[in-house]
């Protein structure tokens, strides 16, 4: 139940008081604590949005200017577009982002999106990491079986970089 809902409810559920005048000097009304209750506990919680890292991490150094910092923010945006999509720039420009409500709704509280991670395979093989003991021996490239042991990346360009030494293919880790 939304606030608008709540605040009908409580017309419903209310008393004429008979003693009681508003301002306007129409009769006021009067609801049982214990209905109120009942009432505000069927009121719908806002629900934290989810936003990636780099969004949490320009929020925190600005919402205590939240509104002028919005305001440059897309300002710089329409100057200096940038493709990266890890960028606020680009971030505050994607509709589908509500990039402005979302801003705003974090001062109620947010969460950080969990980013992807990777790992490399070959064949059947997790790719655990490389070694090469002084700088003249060759690089060599070490393989498990237990996908627990498995180097873990944290993007995927990474990860397709290393895969790309020795043919490998690289996998979304699931969480």
């Amino acid at each position: 139940m939304n606030k608008k809902e709540l605040i009908e409810k409580l017309k419903e559920h209310g008393a004429w008081c008979t003693e009681c005048h508003d301002t306007n000097g129409e009769k006021d009304r009067y609801v049982k604590v214990a209905k109120v209750r009942e009432l505000l506990e069927q009121q719908d919680e806002p629900q934290k949005v989810k936003v990636p890292a780099f969004v949490a991490e320009w929020f925190e150094k600005h919402k205590h200017r939240l509104g002028y910092s919005i305001w440059k923010l897309v300002g710089e945006s329409h100057k200096s577009y940038t493709t990266n999509k890890l960028d606020m720039r680009h971030w505050i420009l994607q509709e589908p982002n509500n990039p402005i409500e979302t801003l705003i709704r974090m001062k109620d509280g947010y969460e950080v999106e969990e980013e992807p991670k990777w790992v490399v395979k070959s064949n059947r093989l997790y790719f655990t990491g490389i070694t090469q003991l002084i700088a003249r021996d060759p690089i060599t490239y070490n393989f498990t079986t237990d996908e627990n042991r498995a180097h873990v990346f944290d993007d995927k360009e990474s990860a397709e970089k290393e895969a790309s030494f020795f043919d490998g293919t690289i996998e979304k880790v699931e969480e």
